[in-house]
């Protein structure tokens, strides 16, 4: 087989990997605090040997498709690289909840999870059984003086964060800050996980509002529909690279 046929491959791969990603994004448009994600690649050279005519089976197809043929090195390889994260704002939405909470600007929450303490930007929040504030998956919400337990009575939530019961001063709500180039790495369940964070000397809230997924469902589908064509014609290449090898292999049989 023409080893030309294995870089087309692995861009068809790469396509595909995108398509994963973009749909991934597309499923979180309604995802509150949702970050968009984006698939980066890097180009991946054979290794600079050369190919020994007559290879051994016991070297592996993945040996004899790397191999450096003779000649001029022209092919090159699509790799994934790191997943991008896009942390642009989204829309702020009113609620009404009044223990909603949307960031203004940057920043994070910090939750406690059973495996450890972890951010997000989703601001909706609830009261447990225990009158603590919880996420939407159950974790607790830290303050500055630790979890956050309300007391019965009248609460208000200032832009500072300040949460109030009958205006007395409860707690605040904590909210972390990271260098642009250490931002946190998403985790799972729209978390995220990192050690290089800082409490915000100056957090904004809205309180009653959330922030939406900062997703474009309309550049979304673009970008789907692009990496489809992208990935039908990766496939067209090599279909024709399998009639050449069907051609050459008749026309040989020919000759003899």
């Amino acid at each position: 087989m023409d080893r030309g046929i294995y870089p087309i491959l692995s861009g068809a791969l790469a396509h595909e990997r995108r398509m994963q990603v973009f749909a991934n994004n597309m499923a979180n448009v309604n995802t509150a605090g949702f970050k968009q994600d984006e698939q980066a690649f890097k180009a991946m050279f054979p290794r600079a040997h050369a190919a020994i005519p007559g290879i051994g089976y016991g070297a592996g197809l993945a040996q004899e498709i790397m191999a450096k043929p003779l000649g001029p090195a022209e092919r090159v390889f699509a790799a994934p690289h790191r997943m991008k994260t896009t942390f642009e704002p989204g829309r702020i939405r009113l609620t009404g909840n009044p223990l909603d909470l949307a960031i203004q600007g940057s920043g994070f929450f910090e939750v406690q999870t059973p495996q450890g303490v972890r951010y997000s930007r989703n601001g909706m929040f609830s009261l447990d059984h225990q009158r603590r504030v919880v996420t939407n998956l159950g974790h607790l919400v830290m303050g500055t003086k630790g979890e956050i337990k309300l007391p019965v009575g009248k609460m208000e939530i200032t832009t500072q964060g300040e949460i109030k019961v009958d205006d007395k001063p409860v707690d605040r709500i904590k909210i972390m800050e990271f260098p642009e180039d250490q931002m946190p790495q998403k985790f799972a369940d729209g978390l995220y996980i990192s050690d290089k964070g800082a409490l915000a000397k100056n957090p904004q809230v809205q309180a009653g509002h959330i922030e939406e997924s900062n997703v474009s469902a309309i550049s979304e589908m673009v970008k789907m529909m692009e990496g489809m064509r992208s990935y039908e014609s990766a496939q067209k290449l090599m279909q024709a690279f399998d009639r050449m090898t069907d051609t050459a292999i008749q026309n040989v049989g020919r000759v003899l």
